[in-house]
Protein backbone atom coordinates (compact mmCIF):
# COMPACT_ATOMS: atom_id res chain seq x y z
CA UNK A 1 0.00 0.00 0.00
CA UNK A 2 1.27 3.61 -0.61
CA UNK A 3 0.69 6.71 1.11
CA UNK A 4 -0.55 8.22 -1.99
CA UNK A 5 -1.47 7.36 -5.50
CA UNK A 6 -1.28 10.27 -7.99
CA UNK A 7 -3.22 9.50 -11.60
CA UNK A 8 -1.67 11.98 -13.96
CA UNK A 9 2.58 12.17 -14.99
CA UNK A 10 1.38 15.68 -16.32
CA UNK A 11 3.09 18.64 -14.83
CA UNK A 12 0.42 18.51 -11.82
CA UNK A 13 1.15 14.74 -11.13
CA UNK A 14 4.93 15.17 -10.97
CA UNK A 15 5.46 18.68 -9.11
CA UNK A 16 2.63 16.78 -6.52
CA UNK A 17 4.92 13.81 -6.03
CA UNK A 18 7.69 16.24 -5.25
CA UNK A 19 6.66 17.43 -2.61
CA UNK A 20 5.12 14.38 -0.89
CA UNK A 21 8.67 12.32 -1.73
CA UNK A 22 10.80 15.00 -0.13
CA UNK A 23 8.33 14.54 2.84
CA UNK A 24 9.28 10.51 2.65
CA UNK A 25 6.16 9.38 2.04
CA UNK A 26 5.30 6.69 -0.32
CA UNK A 27 4.06 7.77 -3.73
CA UNK A 28 2.82 6.07 -7.05
CA UNK A 29 2.28 7.62 -10.20
CA UNK A 30 0.17 5.85 -12.70
CA UNK A 31 -0.34 7.43 -16.39
CA UNK A 32 -2.23 5.33 -19.61
CA UNK A 33 0.72 6.92 -21.67
CA UNK A 34 4.39 6.14 -22.21
CA UNK A 35 7.51 7.23 -20.02
CA UNK A 36 8.86 10.19 -21.97
CA UNK A 37 11.37 8.51 -24.00
CA UNK A 38 8.95 5.77 -25.28
CA UNK A 39 6.65 8.80 -26.82
CA UNK A 40 6.68 8.30 -30.26
CA UNK A 41 4.27 10.42 -32.13
CA UNK A 42 3.38 9.25 -35.44
CA UNK A 43 1.68 12.35 -36.28
CA UNK A 44 4.70 14.94 -34.88
CA UNK A 45 5.57 17.46 -38.24
CA UNK A 46 3.80 14.75 -40.70
CA UNK A 47 0.50 13.76 -42.79
CA UNK A 48 0.04 10.50 -40.79
CA UNK A 49 -3.35 10.75 -38.69
CA UNK A 50 -3.86 10.92 -35.14
CA UNK A 51 -5.71 8.08 -35.27
CA UNK A 52 -3.41 5.27 -35.87
CA UNK A 53 -1.55 6.01 -32.41
CA UNK A 54 -3.56 3.11 -29.46
CA UNK A 55 -2.84 6.07 -27.14
CA UNK A 56 -2.19 9.44 -28.14
CA UNK A 57 1.34 9.76 -27.48
CA UNK A 58 1.45 13.63 -27.43
CA UNK A 59 -1.55 14.00 -24.72
CA UNK A 60 -0.45 11.08 -22.49
CA UNK A 61 2.63 10.08 -20.93
CA UNK A 62 5.42 11.16 -18.44
CA UNK A 63 5.38 15.37 -18.74
CA UNK A 64 1.52 15.30 -20.02
CA UNK A 65 0.16 17.20 -23.23
CA UNK A 66 3.06 19.75 -22.32
CA UNK A 67 5.52 16.99 -23.02
CA UNK A 68 5.52 17.96 -26.68
CA UNK A 69 4.22 21.51 -26.12
CA UNK A 70 6.22 24.54 -27.22
CA UNK A 71 7.08 24.48 -23.27
CA UNK A 72 5.89 27.79 -22.59
CA UNK A 73 6.78 28.81 -18.62
CA UNK A 74 4.63 31.88 -17.99
CA UNK A 75 6.16 33.75 -14.68
CA UNK A 76 3.06 35.32 -13.67
CA UNK A 77 -0.34 34.66 -11.68
CA UNK A 78 -2.35 36.74 -14.47
CA UNK A 79 -1.58 33.77 -16.95
CA UNK A 80 -2.96 29.76 -16.22
CA UNK A 81 -4.94 30.45 -13.20
CA UNK A 82 -7.78 31.74 -11.54
CA UNK A 83 -6.28 33.00 -8.03
CA UNK A 84 -10.36 33.35 -6.33
CA UNK A 85 -11.27 29.98 -7.61
CA UNK A 86 -8.00 28.77 -6.22
CA UNK A 87 -8.35 30.71 -3.18
CA UNK A 88 -5.12 31.77 -2.71
CA UNK A 89 -3.45 35.68 -2.78
CA UNK A 90 -1.32 36.85 -5.50
CA UNK A 91 1.79 37.15 -3.09
CA UNK A 92 1.04 32.79 -2.23
CA UNK A 93 1.21 32.20 -6.02
CA UNK A 94 4.06 34.43 -6.88
CA UNK A 95 5.77 32.19 -4.08
CA UNK A 96 4.41 29.16 -5.79
CA UNK A 97 5.61 30.30 -9.11
CA UNK A 98 9.12 31.18 -8.03
CA UNK A 99 9.22 27.52 -6.25
CA UNK A 100 8.21 26.07 -9.30
CA UNK A 101 10.38 28.12 -11.55
CA UNK A 102 13.67 26.95 -9.40
CA UNK A 103 12.60 23.16 -10.32
CA UNK A 104 12.56 23.81 -14.08
CA UNK A 105 15.86 25.55 -14.00
CA UNK A 106 17.54 22.48 -11.79
CA UNK A 107 16.03 19.90 -14.12
CA UNK A 108 17.84 21.95 -17.36
CA UNK A 109 15.69 24.99 -18.57
CA UNK A 110 17.80 27.72 -19.77
CA UNK A 111 17.88 30.77 -17.56
CA UNK A 112 16.74 33.03 -20.30
CA UNK A 113 13.59 35.41 -19.04
CA UNK A 114 11.72 37.17 -21.94
CA UNK A 115 9.45 39.89 -21.33
CA UNK A 116 12.05 42.21 -19.61
CA UNK A 117 12.57 44.50 -22.15
CA UNK A 118 11.44 48.11 -22.09
CA UNK A 119 9.78 47.94 -24.92
CA UNK A 120 7.43 45.97 -23.38
CA UNK A 121 5.84 49.07 -22.14
CA UNK A 122 6.01 50.35 -25.98
CA UNK A 123 3.66 47.75 -26.69
CA UNK A 124 1.18 47.77 -24.16
CA UNK A 125 0.72 51.83 -24.95
CA UNK A 126 0.31 51.21 -28.41
CA UNK A 127 -2.08 48.18 -27.43
CA UNK A 128 -3.57 51.02 -25.18
CA UNK A 129 -3.98 53.55 -28.07
CA UNK A 130 -5.77 50.81 -30.27
CA UNK A 131 -8.22 50.34 -27.43
CA UNK A 132 -9.01 53.78 -27.27
CA UNK A 133 -9.99 53.83 -30.69
CA UNK A 134 -12.11 51.14 -30.74
CA UNK A 135 -14.04 52.18 -27.67
CA UNK A 136 -14.80 55.69 -29.43
CA UNK A 137 -15.80 54.39 -32.77
CA UNK A 138 -18.20 51.87 -30.74
CA UNK A 139 -19.16 53.94 -28.39
CA UNK A 140 -22.48 51.39 -27.65
CA UNK A 141 -20.14 48.20 -27.40
CA UNK A 142 -17.53 48.56 -25.76
CA UNK A 143 -14.98 46.82 -27.35
CA UNK A 144 -11.62 46.10 -25.83
CA UNK A 145 -8.26 45.10 -26.92
CA UNK A 146 -5.44 44.30 -23.90
CA UNK A 147 -1.99 43.17 -23.55
CA UNK A 148 -1.26 40.91 -20.56
CA UNK A 149 2.87 41.23 -19.83
CA UNK A 150 4.44 38.76 -18.59
CA UNK A 151 7.92 36.93 -17.72
CA UNK A 152 8.31 33.73 -20.10
CA UNK A 153 10.65 30.93 -20.37
CA UNK A 154 10.98 29.33 -23.63
CA UNK A 155 11.28 25.51 -23.44
CA UNK A 156 11.11 24.59 -27.13
CA UNK A 157 9.12 21.32 -28.20
CA UNK A 158 12.31 19.65 -29.50
CA UNK A 159 14.40 20.28 -25.73
CA UNK A 160 11.43 19.90 -23.16
CA UNK A 161 11.40 15.50 -23.15
CA UNK A 162 15.02 16.63 -22.07
CA UNK A 163 13.57 18.86 -19.14
CA UNK A 164 10.73 16.36 -18.38
CA UNK A 165 13.49 13.15 -18.25
CA UNK A 166 15.69 15.10 -15.89
CA UNK A 167 12.96 15.83 -13.57
CA UNK A 168 11.52 11.88 -13.48
CA UNK A 169 14.87 10.74 -13.05
CA UNK A 170 14.93 12.95 -10.04
CA UNK A 171 11.61 12.00 -8.61
CA UNK A 172 12.68 8.50 -8.84
CA UNK A 173 15.66 9.45 -6.51
CA UNK A 174 13.48 10.37 -4.16
CA UNK A 175 11.84 7.64 -4.32
CA UNK A 176 8.59 7.90 -6.48
CA UNK A 177 7.08 4.77 -7.54
CA UNK A 178 5.68 4.78 -11.64
CA UNK A 179 3.39 2.31 -13.35
CA UNK A 180 3.09 3.50 -17.00
CA UNK A 181 0.87 2.36 -19.43
CA UNK A 182 -1.63 2.01 -16.94
CA UNK A 183 -5.19 3.14 -17.99
CA UNK A 184 -7.59 3.24 -14.81
CA UNK A 185 -10.81 1.70 -15.38
CA UNK A 186 -12.16 2.20 -11.91
CA UNK A 187 -11.48 3.95 -8.05
CA UNK A 188 -12.70 2.37 -5.35
CA UNK A 189 -13.11 3.14 -1.88
CA UNK A 190 -13.43 0.93 1.49
CA UNK A 191 -11.87 2.92 3.96
CA UNK A 192 -8.52 3.07 1.70
CA UNK A 193 -8.49 4.21 -2.22
CA UNK A 194 -7.89 1.18 -4.57
CA UNK A 195 -7.39 2.10 -8.52
CA UNK A 196 -7.82 -0.58 -10.48
CA UNK A 197 -6.95 -1.47 -14.32
CA UNK A 198 -7.38 -4.68 -15.82
CA UNK A 199 -6.29 -7.58 -13.39
CA UNK A 200 -4.06 -5.31 -11.37
CA UNK A 201 -5.09 -3.05 -8.19
CA UNK A 202 -2.99 -0.38 -6.00
CA UNK A 203 -3.99 0.64 -2.77
CA UNK A 204 -3.39 3.81 -1.31
CA UNK A 205 -4.44 6.10 1.98
CA UNK A 206 -4.76 9.27 -0.08
CA UNK A 207 -5.37 10.02 -3.96
CA UNK A 208 -4.67 12.94 -6.49
CA UNK A 209 -6.55 13.24 -9.98
CA UNK A 210 -4.90 15.20 -12.22
CA UNK A 211 -5.74 13.95 -15.55
CA UNK A 212 -4.94 16.63 -18.01
CA UNK A 213 -6.77 18.21 -21.04
CA UNK A 214 -7.06 14.09 -21.99
CA UNK A 215 -9.12 12.50 -19.00
CA UNK A 216 -10.62 15.54 -17.99
CA UNK A 217 -14.16 13.86 -19.65
CA UNK A 218 -12.88 10.01 -18.22
CA UNK A 219 -12.69 11.31 -14.72
CA UNK A 220 -15.92 13.82 -14.80
CA UNK A 221 -17.91 10.15 -15.43
CA UNK A 222 -15.89 8.47 -12.79
CA UNK A 223 -16.11 11.62 -10.43
CA UNK A 224 -20.41 11.11 -10.48
CA UNK A 225 -20.38 7.50 -10.03
CA UNK A 226 -18.27 8.29 -6.91
CA UNK A 227 -20.50 10.96 -5.81
CA UNK A 228 -17.81 13.78 -5.96
CA UNK A 229 -19.61 17.11 -6.73
CA UNK A 230 -18.96 19.28 -10.01
CA UNK A 231 -20.24 21.68 -12.05
CA UNK A 232 -19.53 23.47 -15.27
CA UNK A 233 -17.47 26.29 -16.47
CA UNK A 234 -16.68 27.64 -19.81
CA UNK A 235 -14.99 26.47 -22.52
CA UNK A 236 -12.19 27.88 -25.03
CA UNK A 237 -13.60 27.10 -28.97
CA UNK A 238 -11.58 28.60 -32.09
CA UNK A 239 -8.92 28.13 -34.60
CA UNK A 240 -5.52 27.96 -35.03
CA UNK A 241 -4.00 31.39 -36.70
CA UNK A 242 -0.84 30.24 -39.15
CA UNK A 243 0.39 33.18 -40.72
CA UNK A 244 4.71 34.75 -42.34
CA UNK A 245 6.56 34.70 -39.13
CA UNK A 246 7.73 38.36 -39.82
CA UNK A 247 4.16 40.01 -39.64
CA UNK A 248 4.88 39.19 -35.94
CA UNK A 249 8.54 38.91 -35.25
CA UNK A 250 8.92 42.89 -33.67
CA UNK A 251 6.30 41.86 -31.06
CA UNK A 252 7.71 37.78 -30.10
CA UNK A 253 11.69 39.23 -30.24
CA UNK A 254 10.51 40.75 -27.25
CA UNK A 255 7.58 38.78 -25.62
CA UNK A 256 8.21 35.42 -26.74
CA UNK A 257 4.22 34.50 -26.58
CA UNK A 258 2.27 37.47 -26.29
CA UNK A 259 -1.13 37.71 -24.33
CA UNK A 260 -3.91 39.92 -26.25
CA UNK A 261 -7.52 39.82 -25.12
CA UNK A 262 -9.75 41.01 -27.04
CA UNK A 263 -14.03 41.77 -26.41
CA UNK A 264 -15.84 41.54 -29.55
CA UNK A 265 -18.32 44.75 -30.74
CA UNK A 266 -20.72 42.30 -31.97
CA UNK A 267 -21.15 39.89 -29.44
CA UNK A 268 -19.61 41.15 -26.61
CA UNK A 269 -17.69 37.84 -26.26
CA UNK A 270 -14.17 37.58 -24.77
CA UNK A 271 -11.71 36.01 -27.21
CA UNK A 272 -7.86 35.85 -26.09
CA UNK A 273 -4.71 34.61 -27.58
CA UNK A 274 -3.09 31.31 -26.66
CA UNK A 275 0.19 29.21 -27.30
CA UNK A 276 1.79 31.73 -29.77
CA UNK A 277 4.63 29.71 -31.78
CA UNK A 278 7.32 31.80 -33.24
CA UNK A 279 8.99 30.31 -36.49
CA UNK A 280 6.97 27.30 -35.30
CA UNK A 281 4.79 24.25 -36.31
CA UNK A 282 0.94 23.47 -37.06
CA UNK A 283 0.62 20.18 -34.75
CA UNK A 284 -2.73 17.54 -33.73
CA UNK A 285 -3.91 15.75 -30.80
CA UNK A 286 -6.00 13.48 -30.47
CA UNK A 287 -8.47 13.58 -27.33
CA UNK A 288 -10.81 10.38 -26.55
CA UNK A 289 -11.10 10.37 -30.98
CA UNK A 290 -11.41 13.32 -31.42
CA UNK A 291 -8.70 15.57 -34.04
CA UNK A 292 -7.91 18.31 -32.49
CA UNK A 293 -5.25 21.02 -33.94
CA UNK A 294 -2.55 22.95 -31.85
CA UNK A 295 0.77 24.21 -32.43
CA UNK A 296 4.59 23.73 -31.30
CA UNK A 297 7.98 25.08 -31.84
CA UNK A 298 11.46 23.88 -31.88
CA UNK A 299 15.03 25.54 -30.42
CA UNK A 300 16.44 23.72 -33.33
CA UNK A 301 14.73 24.07 -35.97
CA UNK A 302 12.40 27.16 -37.61
CA UNK A 303 10.43 27.80 -39.91
CA UNK A 304 9.20 30.74 -41.97
CA UNK A 305 5.28 30.58 -40.77
CA UNK A 306 4.28 31.80 -36.78
CA UNK A 307 1.79 30.55 -35.33
CA UNK A 308 -1.00 31.19 -32.59
CA UNK A 309 -4.40 30.05 -31.13
CA UNK A 310 -7.36 32.09 -30.57
CA UNK A 311 -10.41 31.10 -28.56
CA UNK A 312 -13.47 32.56 -27.80
CA UNK A 313 -14.50 31.81 -23.88
CA UNK A 314 -18.01 30.14 -24.12
CA UNK A 315 -20.15 29.91 -20.96
CA UNK A 316 -23.35 27.95 -21.37
CA UNK A 317 -26.27 28.61 -19.42
CA UNK A 318 -29.56 27.21 -19.76
CA UNK A 319 -31.33 24.88 -21.02
CA UNK A 320 -27.71 23.20 -21.73
CA UNK A 321 -24.93 23.58 -19.31
CA UNK A 322 -22.77 20.66 -20.53
CA UNK A 323 -19.70 22.28 -21.84
CA UNK A 324 -17.49 19.78 -22.52
CA UNK A 325 -20.28 18.03 -24.70
CA UNK A 326 -21.06 21.48 -26.10
CA UNK A 327 -17.27 21.34 -27.59
CA UNK A 328 -16.85 17.55 -28.31
CA UNK A 329 -19.62 18.37 -30.98
CA UNK A 330 -18.38 21.00 -32.26
CA UNK A 331 -14.67 19.07 -32.78
CA UNK A 332 -16.49 16.02 -34.18
CA UNK A 333 -18.67 18.12 -36.73
CA UNK A 334 -15.30 19.91 -37.90
CA UNK A 335 -13.76 16.01 -37.94
CA UNK A 336 -16.65 14.89 -40.11
CA UNK A 337 -16.68 17.51 -42.59
CA UNK A 338 -13.15 17.32 -43.17
CA UNK A 339 -13.29 13.74 -43.66
CA UNK A 340 -10.58 12.79 -40.17
CA UNK A 341 -8.16 15.59 -41.08
CA UNK A 342 -7.63 19.40 -39.75
CA UNK A 343 -9.71 21.55 -41.68
CA UNK A 344 -8.10 24.77 -43.18
CA UNK A 345 -9.51 28.08 -44.48
CA UNK A 346 -8.11 31.03 -46.00
CA UNK A 347 -9.00 34.49 -44.06
CA UNK A 348 -9.65 35.92 -47.21
CA UNK A 349 -11.82 33.19 -48.71
CA UNK A 350 -13.83 33.01 -45.08
CA UNK A 351 -14.61 36.53 -45.88
CA UNK A 352 -15.57 36.16 -49.34
CA UNK A 353 -17.75 33.16 -48.20
CA UNK A 354 -15.84 30.98 -50.66
CA UNK A 355 -13.88 27.68 -49.86
CA UNK A 356 -10.59 27.25 -50.04
CA UNK A 357 -8.88 24.86 -52.34
CA UNK A 358 -5.88 22.59 -52.74
CA UNK A 359 -4.98 25.04 -55.93
CA UNK A 360 -5.63 28.48 -53.44
CA UNK A 361 -3.24 27.03 -50.94
CA UNK A 362 -0.09 26.42 -53.69
CA UNK A 363 -0.61 30.08 -54.62
CA UNK A 364 -0.76 31.56 -51.23
CA UNK A 365 2.05 33.47 -49.53
CA UNK A 366 1.92 31.35 -46.55
CA UNK A 367 2.28 28.02 -46.71
CA UNK A 368 0.68 25.43 -44.55
CA UNK A 369 2.86 23.89 -42.27
CA UNK A 370 0.82 20.68 -41.05
CA UNK A 371 -0.07 18.23 -44.50
CA UNK A 372 -3.34 16.54 -42.73
CA UNK A 373 -5.73 19.21 -43.85
CA UNK A 374 -8.47 19.35 -45.87
CA UNK A 375 -8.77 22.89 -47.79
CA UNK A 376 -12.68 23.84 -46.80
CA UNK A 377 -15.21 26.17 -45.61
CA UNK A 378 -14.78 26.83 -41.64
CA UNK A 379 -18.41 27.80 -41.66
CA UNK A 380 -19.39 24.65 -42.07
CA UNK A 381 -17.69 23.15 -39.06
CA UNK A 382 -18.20 26.61 -36.71
CA UNK A 383 -21.19 28.43 -35.94
CA UNK A 384 -21.56 31.71 -37.17
CA UNK A 385 -21.06 33.49 -33.90
CA UNK A 386 -17.59 31.59 -33.50
CA UNK A 387 -16.62 32.63 -37.08
CA UNK A 388 -17.74 36.51 -36.46
CA UNK A 389 -15.62 36.15 -33.56
CA UNK A 390 -12.73 35.18 -34.90
CA UNK A 391 -12.65 37.86 -37.87
CA UNK A 392 -13.22 40.91 -35.49
CA UNK A 393 -10.25 39.74 -32.84
CA UNK A 394 -8.53 39.23 -35.99
CA UNK A 395 -9.36 42.76 -37.26
CA UNK A 396 -8.58 44.33 -33.72
CA UNK A 397 -5.43 42.34 -33.58
CA UNK A 398 -4.36 43.96 -36.73
CA UNK A 399 -4.31 47.38 -35.77
CA UNK A 400 -2.23 46.50 -33.24
CA UNK A 401 0.02 44.52 -35.60
CA UNK A 402 -0.80 45.06 -38.93
CA UNK A 403 -0.26 42.29 -41.17
CA UNK A 404 -2.13 39.64 -39.14
CA UNK A 405 -5.25 39.36 -40.69
CA UNK A 406 -4.35 39.69 -44.45
CA UNK A 407 -6.12 37.37 -47.37
CA UNK A 408 -3.32 34.79 -47.34
CA UNK A 409 -3.33 33.97 -42.98
CA UNK A 410 -4.18 30.36 -42.77
CA UNK A 411 -7.14 29.33 -40.10
CA UNK A 412 -7.01 25.87 -38.89
CA UNK A 413 -9.99 24.19 -36.87
CA UNK A 414 -11.17 22.61 -34.74
CA UNK A 415 -9.08 24.05 -31.72
CA UNK A 416 -10.75 23.42 -28.13
CA UNK A 417 -9.47 23.52 -24.79
CA UNK A 418 -11.02 20.93 -22.53
CA UNK A 419 -10.94 21.75 -18.81
CA UNK A 420 -14.33 23.34 -18.29
CA UNK A 421 -15.34 20.46 -15.89
CA UNK A 422 -15.08 22.26 -11.99
CA UNK A 423 -14.80 20.28 -9.15
CA UNK A 424 -16.02 21.82 -5.46
CA UNK A 425 -12.99 21.93 -3.48
CA UNK A 426 -11.71 23.59 0.00
CA UNK A 427 -8.72 25.65 -0.42
CA UNK A 428 -6.59 22.74 -0.21
CA UNK A 429 -7.86 21.56 -3.24
CA UNK A 430 -9.60 18.46 -1.36
CA UNK A 431 -13.28 17.34 -3.03
CA UNK A 432 -16.25 16.53 -1.04
CA UNK A 433 -15.37 12.95 -0.62
CA UNK A 434 -12.34 12.47 1.75
CA UNK A 435 -8.95 11.89 0.71
CA UNK A 436 -9.46 12.41 -3.20
CA UNK A 437 -7.60 15.23 -3.82
CA UNK A 438 -7.73 17.34 -7.15
CA UNK A 439 -5.04 19.42 -9.86
CA UNK A 440 -4.34 20.61 -13.11
CA UNK A 441 -5.74 21.45 -16.35
CA UNK A 442 -7.89 18.09 -16.91
CA UNK A 443 -9.73 18.89 -13.07
CA UNK A 444 -10.17 23.26 -14.29
CA UNK A 445 -8.06 24.16 -11.99
CA UNK A 446 -5.09 26.08 -14.09
CA UNK A 447 -4.29 26.21 -17.89
CA UNK A 448 -0.52 25.22 -18.92
CA UNK A 449 2.27 24.69 -17.23
CA UNK A 450 3.12 26.56 -14.66
CA UNK A 451 -0.42 26.68 -13.54
CA UNK A 452 -0.93 22.96 -13.33
CA UNK A 453 2.31 22.29 -11.38
CA UNK A 454 1.27 24.86 -8.61
CA UNK A 455 -1.93 22.83 -8.24
CA UNK A 456 -0.33 19.85 -7.92
CA UNK A 457 2.05 21.54 -5.01
CA UNK A 458 -1.39 22.95 -3.55
CA UNK A 459 -2.74 19.67 -3.66
CA UNK A 460 0.45 18.17 -2.29
CA UNK A 461 0.14 20.32 0.76
CA UNK A 462 -3.72 19.09 1.17
CA UNK A 463 -2.53 15.90 1.43
CA UNK A 464 0.04 16.42 4.24
CA UNK A 465 -2.37 18.50 6.15
CA UNK A 466 -4.93 16.32 6.16
CA UNK A 467 -2.25 13.52 7.29
CA UNK A 468 -1.35 15.78 10.07
CA UNK A 469 -4.85 16.44 11.29
CA UNK A 470 -5.82 12.31 11.27
CA UNK A 471 -2.08 11.79 13.52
Amino acid sequence: MYDVIIIGAGPAGLLAADTLSKQKLSVLVVDKGLDISARKCKTSFTSISCKRCPVCAIMYGVGGAGAFSDGKLNISHEIGMNLSELGIPAARADSLIKQVDKIFLECGVENKLYGQSRRVGEWVRRTEKVDAYLKRNHPDREPLVKLVPALQRHIGSDKTPKVISNLKQKLVEQGVKFKLGFEVEDILKNNRFFVKGGSTMFESKHLIVAPGRGGAYWFRDLAKKLGIITSFGPIDVGVRVELLAKEMDEITRVIYDPKFRMVTPTYQNEVRTFCTNPHGYITMEQVDKLLLVNGHALRSKRTKNTNFALLYTINLTEPVVDSTKYGRRIASFCNFISGGKILLQRLGDLRRGKRTRMRDIRANEVKPSLKAICCGDLGLGLNYRIITNMMESLDMLNMVLPGISKDSTLLYAPEVKFYDTKYKTDSNLETNLPGIFVAGDGCGKSRGIIGAAITGIMAAEGVLKARKAQE
